[in-house]
């Protein structure tokens, strides 16, 4: 009898946070909480200057783990490295000693500390947005197994900087209804678009703690596109095949670029926050052009100009499989944090903690009207053991493999990114 009882109130519980119109704020949650006495800071002392350094720091670990991911040979990929990040920045506030050290160097976490995580607070709280034509939101959340005992400084540092309290479960006697209420929560956030980011089987008994970010983006473009334009046209695929896909048309002015290796192109969308940077690849260039991506990036953005353009793009929309990190971190340098011999005592104060796996799951649709994307990344923790231009009109036909980044304008922090192979 008991056992139902505890059954039925989580079935309530998981049916309080799927009734989220997600992201909203408004949704309530019948979980325990382990939270902190103060409250987040929403005017952090960070100058633009500070804020485009983490942009850039961050910027400069995604390139590499897109080198990584690429490696897969996967037909489409996407994924939002900023989710990734702001997940680990939260892990990282517990890290000490090789394993802080790790995570700094692969994560590119060069600034102080004391200014890093009070810099990613004024960068999300600069990311977020709403209005009737833009919507951009960033959710943080901890979930921890109910017996659970923090350090109130790594309690602090997670609400001050990131308004993240920490849900109480019970990973050992309800494994799945845990999974179930953080994948809930996941939905949630991400108006339904990530489904099931936590696998079955990803959590067990030995789960201790399970960090989660969550980003979702909706715009129009500043320039939309006229749907009776839209028609059937082929995409040349990289083995040589064609497919067939619906093709965007429209004449605009817009920032644009070309060398001799690709052509690239910025579309803003309305209100000028974010922007879709598209680069193509000349034909025969896309393993060139793909592998040098981090250096080509910094020259690409300085030399976009004014230009005059007639684009022809493909309508897309896809969601990704999970990606499971582990390995990737690992290949980037990052091993002790998934060892035993792991430092997260800033967490609780014991060096009995091991990072089990990073998981990432992401959306993208793009149409005519704009773009809609979204991202979560969970980290798994165990215990161890366990117009006006004068120039010529440039003809951009994106009929062959591409590469796209969504990104902010103010702070340059590439927000998602990914590669087309067959839309």
């Amino acid at each position: 009898m008991r056992n139902r009882i505890k059954r039925v109130l989580w079935l309530l519980a998981l049916s309080l946070v799927w009734s989220g119109c997600g992201g909203g704020s408004g949704s309530k949650e019948n979980f325990s909480i382990a939270a902190s006495k103060l409250q987040r800071d929403l005017s952090p002392d960070v100058n633009d200057t500070v804020l485009s350094t983490l942009a850039e720091n961050n910027n400069a670990f995604a390139f590499d783990l897109f080198s990584e991911l690429a490696k897969s040979g996967r037909k489409n990929l996407f994924f939002s490295p900023y989710s990734i990040s702001e997940a680990l920045a939260m892990t990282y506030a517990g890290a000490r000693n090789n394993t802080k050290s790790e995570m700094a160097h692969v994560l590119h976490f060069d600034l102080h500390e004391s200014q890093l995580h009070s810099t990613f607070n004024a960068l999300d709280l600069h990311l977020h947005h709403t209005d009737a034509n833009y919507t951009l939101s960033v959710a943080d959340s901890l979930w921890a197994q109910k017996e659970f005992t923090f350090l109130d400084s790594y309690l602090d540092t997670l609400k001050v900087n990131y308004g993240a309290d920490v849900r109480l479960v019970d990973f050992k006697e309800h494994t799945e209804d845990a999974r179930a209420a953080i994948n809930g929560w996941i939905e949630a956030k991400t108006h339904e678009r990530i489904k099931n980011l936590i696998p079955r089987g990803a959590l067990s008994r030995d789960t201790r703690l399970v960090l989660t970010n969550a980003v979702y983006f909706k715009a129009q473009w500043m320039d939309t596109f006229n749907e009776d334009l839209t028609q059937k046209d082929l995409f040349y695929l990289s083995d040589g095949a064609t497919a067939e896909a619906n093709f965007m048309y429209q004449r605009l002015h817009a920032l644009y670029t070309e060398d001799t290796d690709y052509q690239a192109i910025d579309l803003p969308y309305r209100g000028e926050r974010t922007s879709m940077l598209i680069v193509l690849p000349a034909e025969g260039k896309f393993d060139t052009v793909q592998s040098s991506l981090k250096s080509i990036y910094p020259d690409l953005i300085s030399s976009l100009t004014n230009a005059d353009v007639r684009l022809t793009m493909p309508k897309f929309e896809f969601t990704t499989d999970v990606y499971a990190l582990k390995k990737d971190f690992q290949a980037l340098g990052m091993q002790e944090a998934f060892e035993g011999s792991a430092d997260f005592s800033g967490i609780t104060g014991k060096k009995d903690l091991i990072i089990d796996d990073i998981l990432h799951k992401a959306f993208i649709k793009v149409d005519e009207q704009g773009s809609e994307a979204a991202a979560a990344t969970v980290v798994l923790i165990g215990v161890t053991g366990a117009p006006g231009d004068p120039s010529p009109v440039k003809e951009m036909v994106i009929n062959r493999p591409f590469i796209f980044f969504i990104k902010d304008l103010k702070s340059g922090q590439i927000l998602f990114m990914g590669v087309v192979q067959k839309p």
